[in-house]
C-alpha cells in the first residue's frame, strides 16, 4: 500500500492539515495518510506546546470520521528529537509492505538542507511536495532523487493563528473540526495562561 506521511508539530490540528490530507487521497497519490505528531520537533521552539499525548488525542477525534486518515505515535517511543531520518528507517524496516510518500509544503524545501542527515533523506525519501500554484520553481526540488508535485489549493490557517485567537479570547470556529473546537479551546487556554 502507498502510504503518505504528514509529519509535524500538529500544535494543534487544523482543518487546514486535513484538507491536504484529503486532498492527497482524492489525487490518488496514497491510499492512506499517517498523521505522525513529532514529540520533540528540532527545529521548533516548544514553548506553548501541548503536550504529545493531547496532541495525539485531539488528531485522532478529528479524523475519527475519515477511514483514509489514521495516526501514529512513532515519535513517542524514543526520548530524542523527533528526526525523519530515524523515523523513515523505522518505518523501512518495520513495514517492508508499504512503500512511504514523504509529504512538505513547497515552502520547506528550502530548509531541507538543515534537516538531519539530509544527503541521506534526499537519497532514500520519496517526497510529495504540495505546491499552492503550477508556476512555483520545480528546480528547487532538484537536489531529491525521488520527487513528485501536487498542485493544491489549501486553506490559509496555521497553528500559530489558533493559540494567538485562543490567547486573545477569540473565536477558533471553522479554523479546526468541530468535534475539537471545545478541547482545543480548553488546552491552549491553558498552554498560553489565558481563562477558559
Amino acid at each position: 500500500m502507498k502510504i503518505g506521511l504528514l509529519g509535524g508539530s500538529f500544535n494543534p490540528i487544523h482543518n487546514g492539515h486535513i484538507k491536504i490530507a484529503q486532498d492527497v487521497i482524492e489525487s490518488k497519490s496514497v491510499q492512506q495518510i499517517w498523521f505522525i505528531p513529532s514529540f520533540i520537533h528540532p527545529l521548533k521552539d516548544h514553548k506553548g506546546n501541548a503536550d504529545f499525548d493531547q496532541r495525539l488525542g485531539l488528531i485522532k477525534k478529528a479524523i475519527i470520521d475519515l477511514p483514509d486518515l489514521k495516526v501514529q505515535d512513532f515519535e513517542k517511543r524514543s526520548s530524542d528529537p523527533s528526526y525523519t531520518q530515524k523515523l523513515m528507517q523505522f518505518l523501512y524496516k518495520n513495514y517492508p509492505q508499504h512503500k512511504f510518500i514523504f509529504i512538505i509544503g513547497y515552502d520547506i524545501i528550502p530548509e531541507l538542507n538543515r534537516w538531519y542527515k539530509y544527503s541521506w533523506l534526499k537519497d532514500n525519501l520519496h517526497f510529495l511536495i504540495v505546491t499552492r500554484t503550477i508556476d512555483q520553481d520545480i528546480s528547487l526540488a532538484s537536489d531529491l532523487k525521488h520527487h513528485q508535485f501536487l498542485n493544491i489549493s489549501p486553506i490559509e490557517i496555521s497553528s500559530t493563528q489558533i493559540r494567538d485567537l485562543v490567547a486573545q479570547g477569540k473565536s477558533i470556529h471553522g479554523l479546526v473540526p468541530e468535534s475539537i473546537e471545545i478541547e482545543v479551546y480548553k488546552i491552549y487556554s491553558r498552554t498560553t495562561g489565558t481563562s477558559s
